[in-house]
């Protein structure tokens, strides 16, 4: 059969395998009695139906073959051409899907989203319409590919898993406004090229008891689901109010009986947040005979419009820097320190609108409590500096307790300070005495001071025994040779007596060195695994307990766990993102069938 009877074959559907045909393949004779037609069926159909293009000869022949190539072309740019739109409808559908889910919108914006597109289209690009109209984003679609993007993220992160040299697990608890407690777990790992891994592990729903056993059950549950070894693990929990809770240490004991049966009496460290520490120090403080009153201010203008209104006219003529008065809440911690400040600057408006109202004003002339206030607006202010220092994800655990540390530090001088009546780093205190004169005295808050270091000191004692590792990894080339275990003394002093090394350290600082240690430093590069894969709070935890409240609200409270833990898995994704290509090739591509 020659090229041009192959050509009218093709064009016409009849020669469906030509590489078979021409003996590209080579195959057996039954497949080819299966796949490639008769030849005499064939030479019949052609007999009967195309003989009459053997009267075309010469150039006319070649004229006719190029036609029938072109055509054969044209149709399979078409199919190509179909299905390359469909990839990039939906692939446009993932994408837009996961925007959605980041900004905590509803899964029916998707509709509002592609009616705007084609809204849009009709006015910038009339041609390009139907491109929009393909992709589909309704509620049922946005929901699939957000399950899908956190299903592909479950995936990446159990593939990683057998890489992680050392990694930790942060888990807090909180009840959404279903009723239902979500119990967040959070990961943080180091893989060989000291890459570090902040991602929600799971949002575990769970309907029951919340005792220290069953958080453990979800927590080793998950941790097996998602191929984690549990020999390289460190724990850091904010689940309790206080540090000697005791579902805290049922928790531990649970945890350490469980490693001892899988490690041979490995040890584990668990550790408690330590921005939820720094918020339970401050309670020494005893400031509620300040707090309440203050509270009961500003609930009187607040909670009542016309107060409200009346005040903020007030400060209008006034001409002050302040519009209002903030709320304070227990639970908002961090509002405490800018609401006092707020309440000073504004405490002779504040009387003078009280007088107006008939409320008693008596406290706004007692010097004993202004002088408590003004120490308690101070403090405050430094505690909550410390808290935001804090606060942020991809935190070395030893930076924040370098934070810690120096605060201690700083105790001990204020402490000095109080009692020589130095006010230098208390400017509200300083103000205030010297408005009064002499007469007042700051002293005894330097007993405040000294209780405030104690419990600082009490509070953080669980970091007491990783202090020699702390110090070790962050200051390996001044650290003294003899603190270093035995096993680790000789990597020391040869790490320390390199200069290049050395030179690298000055350079890239703490965090970046150990990247560059090579290979045959093997116990120092392990330690380093194990620092810069440890928690040091619970911060990603309350940080998506605020998303989950954005998220499953009022307006959106049927929505299932499934839905919301998918949510959130793509809301606090950090170095893993989901692989839409990968998926948007495994699916198949359809355009949507909806009309606008």
């Amino acid at each position: 059969m020659n090229e041009w009877n192959r050509s009218i074959l093709i064009s016409t559907g009849l020669l469906r395998i030509p590489k078979l045909w021409y003996g590209r393949h080579s195959v057996t004779a039954k497949m080819a009695n299966v796949f490639v037609p008769k030849l005499y069926n064939i030479k019949r159909h052609y007999e009967q139906l195309k003989s009459k293009y053997d009267t075309y000869e010469g150039l006319m022949r070649q004229e006719k073959l190029k036609e029938f190539k072109l055509g054969m072309k044209k149709q399979q740019f078409m199919f190509t051409k179909v299905s390359q739109e469909s990839e990039s409808a939906v692939h446009a559908s993932y994408v837009l899907s996961e925007m959605i889910a980041k900004h905590s919108k509803p899964f029916t914006e998707g509709d509002f989203i592609k009616e705007c597109l084609i809204k849009a289209a009709e006015i910038v690009c009339p041609g390009s319409v139907k491109t929009f109209q393909a992709i589909s984003l309704s509620r049922n679609t946005v929901v699939e590919r957000v399950t899908d993007m956190a299903r592909n993220l479950n995936d990446q992160i159990k593939e990683k898993s057998s890489c992680f040299e050392a990694f930790s697990i942060a888990c807090d608890e909180s009840t959404d406004i279903g009723g239902v407690a979500q119990l967040a777990v959070f990961f943080r790992a180091c893989d060989t090229d000291f890459i570090i891994f902040e991602e929600l592990l799971e949002l575990v729903p769970m309907h029951g008891t919340t005792t220290g056993e069953d958080i453990f059950n979800c927590v080793y549950d998950l941790l097996q689901k998602m191929q984690f070894t549990l020999i390289k693990i460190d724990f850091c929990s904010n689940r309790w109010s206080s540090f000697n809770d005791w579902k805290n240490q049922r928790f531990r004991s649970i945890t350490a009986k469980k490693l001892i049966e899988i490690s041979d009496g490995s040890n584990i460290h668990h550790t408690h947040c330590i921005i939820h520490q720094e918020v339970l120090c401050t309670k020494v403080i005893k400031m509620k005979n300040v707090l309440t009153p203050i509270k009961k201010f500003i609930n009187f203008i607040r909670s009542r419009g016309l107060n409200q209104r009346q005040f903020s006219l007030f400060l209008t003529e006034l001409e002050s820097e302040y519009s209002g008065l903030s709320y304070y809440t227990e639970v908002r911690w961090l509002s405490c320190s800018k609401v006092l400040k707020q309440f000073w600057d504004l405490k002779e408006e504040i009387c003078q609108f009280l007088m107006t109202k008939n409320q008693d004003i008596a406290l706004f002339s007692d010097q004993v409590w202004l002088q408590d206030f003004s120490f308690v607006v101070d403090i405050t202010k430094h505690l909550s500096d410390l808290n935001l220092k804090l606060q942020g994800k991809d935190q070395i655990i030893t930076n924040m307790c370098d934070q810690v540390n120096a605060f201690k530090c700083k105790l001990v001088l204020w402490e000095k300070q109080l009692k020589n009546e130095d006010l230098m780093h208390f400017p509200t205190c300083n103000m205030y005495k010297s408005s009064l004169g002499e007469t007042a005295s700051y002293q005894k808050y330097a007993e405040k001071m000294l209780s405030l270091r104690n419990e600082f000191e009490t509070r953080f004692s669980d970091f007491k025994s990783l202090e020699g590792k702390f110090t070790l990894f962050s200051s390996i080339f001044s650290i003294n040779i003899e603190s270093v275990p035995n096993h680790m003394q000789m990597e020391v002093k040869d790490i320390q007596c390199d200069s290049d090394l050395k030179a690298k350290f000055i350079e890239v600082g703490v965090s970046e060195f150990h990247k560059y240690l090579p290979a045959r430093f093997e116990n120092s590069r392990k330690l380093a695994y194990e620092i810069m894969s440890m928690f040091g709070s619970t911060y990603r935890c309350e940080q998506s307990f605020s998303l989950m409240k954005g998220n499953k609200s009022l307006i959106r409270s049927r929505m299932t766990d499934v839905h919301l833990g998918s949510v959130l898995k793509l809301i606090t994704a950090n170095k893993i993102s989901p692989e839409v290509g990968k998926m948007v090739a495994e699916k198949r591509c359809q355009i949507s069938g909806r009309k606008y």
